[in-house]
């Protein structure tokens, strides 16, 4: 009988170390940022930026960081003279027990809220996104014919088996660990702009599961986009193979849609290596396509 006791003894210990790891982990990235009185980080906050014409953007930040991986993007499409909104998405830019609290409904809800005031204060609305931001972008253009243009940067549309697996798996795999780190340094090539990145830079396996619910919804309304496309991609991304950016982007319903290529950057490329070109060529497209 007592050889049986390890058992529980064994596992109870584990779950102990399990948690204590955790605990660490978000008081490391609490301490590593300073917040407002809401709880948001300092420099994570949604962004709002009025222009002199008529149409809007709403650019949606991706999984695991904040909009602040678009705000160059949003300041270089505001100094041509559009609105531009860049939301802080539910549990982004928070804590990391926000962020696992947090669902893929919400997120794509708050993305919806989003948009319906934008449409509701301007005639003509394109949709943008980072990665996961990308594809919900996707989503919101199949529901709404409206929406007059999709910026899709490195959009996470991607339903990779490892993903769906996890989905499968995730109430297992987070009994052997509550965070796993996300492998974030390579999405960003550029150190600089990798230091000054707000993200988590940690996920749980049940928001991994989450990340994959998006992208099945985003990858399932490519058909129903209609809009102009600008679709925007580097060859070097480490969490998007070219193969697979290329498929998604053939299917595709819009008949006005461009693939641009990019080098020398990774995943993140809104802040990374030649975002300004990215930022003229971003612009450069919408011209005729947004007054």
């Amino acid at each position: 009988m007592s050889g049986f006791l390890w058992v529980p003894l064994a596992v109870g210990a584990w779950w102990l170390v399990r948690n204590a790891v955790a605990r660490r982990a978000e008081r490391q990235f609490e301490q590593a940022y300073r917040r407002s009185p809401d709880g948001v980080i300092i420099g994570a906050e949604s962004i709002r930026l009025s222009g002199t014409r008529a149409g809007a953007i709403l650019l949606i930040h991706g999984y695991n960081d904040s909009p602040q991986s678009v705000a160059s993007m949003a300041a270089a499409l505001n100094a041509r003279g559009w609105t531009v909104w860049a939301p802080l998405l539910p549990g982004h830019g928070r804590t990391l027990q926000a962020f696992g609290a947090s669902r893929a409904e919400e997120w794509i809800r708050a993305s919806r809220e989003a948009l319906a005031q934008l449409r509701a204060s301007h005639d003509r609305v394109a949709v943008g996104g980072l990665s996961m931001g990308g594809a919900i972008a996707f989503i919101l253009a199949a529901e709404h014919p409206d929406v007059v243009a999709v910026l899709a940067f490195a959009p996470y549309v991607h339903a990779s088996v490892p993903l769906r697996l996890l989905d499968a798996v995730a109430p297992v795999a987070a009994l052997g660990a509550r965070y796993l780190s996300s492998g974030g340094a390579r999405s960003v090539h550029d150190p600089v702009a990798g230091e000054q990145m707000i993200a988590y830079r940690r996920s749980t396996p049940g928001l991994l599961a989450q990340l994959d619910r998006v992208v099945r919804a985003a990858s399932a309304s490519l058909p129903s986009v209609r809009q102009p496309v600008l679709f925007v991609q580097s060859r070097q991304d480490n969490r998007i193979p070219v193969s697979s950016a290329a498929s998604a982007f053939e299917k595709i319903g819009s008949t006005d849609k461009t693939l641009h290529w990019v080098q020398e950057t990774g995943h993140v490329l809104t802040v990374d290596y030649g975002h300004e070109a990215l930022e003229r060529l971003t612009a450069d497209w919408l011209e005729d396509r947004l007054p």
